[in-house]
């Protein structure tokens, strides 16, 4: 069987997203099938891929326009022989929802990445996903979804499936720095207590709620700050704009560390103090995951796509938009600090190999 697995996907920067690729597409040509990569964006970690052995097409930005999409696809389709189309964070979704009869013989299928970002009201929620099962069951087109509510709403779907996200455990177990090596390499001082934010989408990943939580919690503990890994050394225009704007805090306080986009991200979850997911929209947190299984402490915003954490005694928990109640959720994680949890129980549920044995499973029942 010929695979495309193409993805919507071009941070700088691998992470976890693209190591499980690799990890699927390996065991795939072991089993004899053969996959083709497709980008829209030439980024450094594709060197990995194509190192691996794998082809990479990388279709260009002008692709993703919805009347570009399908003669790009079409051709991939005819070049490679085609036979299934894995497609993540809606790459030809326009092509393949609009022009499905004319590769009605390739069979699709969609791995669901995010939510609606509908979060309170159900119905607009449950409508939006009634129209769009709808939509996939006429043209036979299957889902897996990483969020459970989302599947669940799929009410037309014979063929879908929940499967959550999933790393390679034995990367972190098997990473030789230290601690106090893994806080140096990053720029931390000893007496920092470092709380991190994933910070690429600013407003969605609730940049401003965790500035002004830490703000809050520094009036009692000056030692502790925030580092911001996403937006560069250095942040642009936009982003100190952002930060004005939304905090009236001056970007260049001392105590907002901005760390630069690596590969080397093995060293990010040993080095801190505290993860801050504050996000107002999220499906299934690769951060999160690489976190827990560090036992590093974790301050979460109480939405649908990060509730599968509460099992996790490093995990607290705050309403989201309450900056109050973020400080002191930041407060409770730091007085935990990092010590033996359960987290163990993480590497036996979201563990890449059984991540890859479903999907697999999935290819062989389409």
């Amino acid at each position: 069987m010929n695979i495309l697995m193409a993805a919507d996907f071009c941070p700088p920067t691998s992470g976890n997203f693209i190591a499980s690729l690799i990890t699927l597409a390996r065991k795939l040509r072991s089993d004899g099938q053969t996959v083709i990569f497709a980008f829209p964006e030439k980024q450094r970690w594709i060197d990995w891929i194509t190192g691996e052995g794998f082809e990479v097409v990388v279709v260009g930005k002008d692709a993703m326009a919805p009347n570009a999409q399908f003669p790009v696809l079409s051709s991939l389709l005819k070049k490679y022989k085609i036979d299934l189309i894995h497609t993540h964070f809606s790459m030809f979704h326009h092509a393949i929802l609009h022009n499905r009869s004319a590769i009605k013989d390739v069979k699709i299928l969609i791995h669901d990445h995010m939510d609606f970002g509908i979060r309170y009201n159900l119905i607009a929620y449950y409508c939006k996903s009634f129209f769009l099962s709808a939509k996939y069951a006429a043209k036979n087109i299957n889902v897996i979804s990483v969020m459970q509510r989302k599947h669940r709403s799929y009410l037309f779907l014979r063929k879908k499936w929940y499967i959550p996200n999933a790393i390679s455990f034995e990367r972190y177990i098997d990473y030789s720095m230290t601690r106090e090596a893994c806080r140096s390499y990053l720029g931390f001082r000893s007496t920092d207590k470092v709380c991190l934010l994933l910070g690429w989408d600013m407003k969605r990943k609730g940049l401003d709620i965790a500035l002004k939580a830490v703000q809050r919690c520094r009036k009692s503990d000056p030692c502790v700050c925030l580092a911001v890994l996403g937006i560069g050394t250095g942040p642009d225009d936009s982003a100190k704009e952002f930060i004005r704007s939304e905090t009236g805090i001056d970007p260049a306080e001392p105590w907002i560390k901005y760390l630069d986009s690596c590969e080397d991200m093995f060293a990010v979850p040993r080095a801190i103090d505290v993860y801050i997911s504050a996000s107002r929209k999220e499906a299934f947190s690769y951060g999160l995951l690489e976190t827990i299984s560090q036992d590093t402490p974790i301050v979460v915003s109480s939405i649908p796509g990060t509730r599968w954490t509460d099992v996790y005694t490093s995990s607290f928990f705050y309403s989201t938009e309450d900056t109050a109640g973020c400080a002191n959720a930041i407060v409770r994680a730091l007085e935990l600090g990092r010590r033996q949890t359960n987290s163990s129980e993480i590497v036996k549920a979201y563990n890449i190999d059984g991540w890859c044995r479903q999907i697999m499973d999935i290819y062989q029942k389409l």
